[in-house]
């Protein structure tokens, strides 16, 4: 669906979520643009980066927002074009929001008026809004992950714990990565157009720089401190491993003698102490229990009782 959202004084903003052939065909014939730089904003899958067409006047940025899953939050593309002196934004289901957040940033930044702003200040207000996303949902990781490690020392360890860290340590990567490629992004589109941008457009971009940077350093320590949880978590569960292991071989070990004692006994030999005599059976029954008390003693003398 292609809808015009607002008219400004120096650029009209259209905005198309989850974008038809039928749009497609009205972006090519009506607004002029070209197939391959539809392609791209549009393309799920599409890598965060600039792509220019100096000849048809199109300015692609391609970059990475929070997108929301029910309860797995992951990172989506979406498709910012400057063309014809217009803006055109893309999106699909998940990242549909981007339009009411471009609309009202919460005062995050100072935006120009109506009459006065430009489509990159504009842009780059609500970017600074979308990437203040990405620290909320570090924050939110940071929180899911505090309430797990705080399980471990007052519950068994469970594998939804670990699932639920993995499924952390994977949101994780999503937004490193994201992160990592919008910063590499605003600074290649810096370095285009710092010429032809006023200072206040950039030290607007600067602003989001400064918010993705500091969103990678919060991403980046919050992921050391997952896989600590999640490695400590893994030391614990095989020292458990090895402390059952160790009592059962202990145990069977132990259970040995029983066997050792009735072997003998069962074998008829002749002149077996106590074998002739009517309470032999009981006899060999308290011999079997003092060799395990032996053994067990020996045992637990030497550590392998000690967890």
């Amino acid at each position: 669906m292609i809808e015009k959202v607002k008219q400004f004084n120096q650029f009209t903003w259209y905005h198309v979520s989850n974008m038809t052939p039928d749009d497609n065909l009205t972006l090519v014939e009506q607004h002029r643009l070209t197939n391959e730089i539809i392609g791209y904003a549009v393309d799920h899958n599409e890598a965060v980066r600039m792509e220019y067409d100096e000849e048809a006047d199109e300015s692609l940025m391609v970059i990475d927002v929070i997108s929301y899953h029910e309860d797995v939050v992951e990172t989506r593309p979406i498709g910012i074009l400057f063309a014809h002196n217009n803006l055109y934004t893309f999106s699909h289901t998940v990242t549909d929001y981007v339009q009411a957040v471009l609309l009202a940033p919460k005062n995050r930044q100072k935006r120009a008026t109506d009459e006065e702003i430009t489509a990159v200040d504009f842009i780059m207000t609500g970017l600074y809004s979308l990437m203040t996303r990405y620290v909320e949902q570090v924050t939110e990781i940071n929180r899911k992950r505090r309430v797990i490690q705080a399980q471990f020392g007052h519950q068994k360890r469970t594998t939804k714990q670990m699932n639920d860290l993995l499924r952390l340590q994977t949101q994780m990567i999503y937004i490193q990565n994201s992160l990592a490629n919008n910063h590499v992004m605003l600074d290649a589109f810096k370095q285009d157009y710092r010429l032809e941008m006023q200072a206040f457009e950039l030290e607007h971009i600067d602003d989001v720089r400064v918010e993705v940077g500091q969103a990678e350093h919060m991403a980046d320590l919050a992921m050391a401190v997952i896989n600590s949880v999640s490695d400590a978590y893994g030391n614990l569960s095989n020292r458990d491993l090895n402390w059952t292991m160790k009592v059962l071989t202990v145990y069977s070990i132990v259970l040995t003698v029983p066997t050792i004692v009735s072997g003998f006994y069962g074998e008829n030999v002749k002149w077996l102490p106590f074998a002739d005599i009517q309470e032999g059976w009981w006899v060999s029954i308290v011999i079997t229990v003092l060799l395990m008390g032996l053994v067990s003693l020996l045992l637990a003398l030497n550590g392998f009782f000690r967890k």
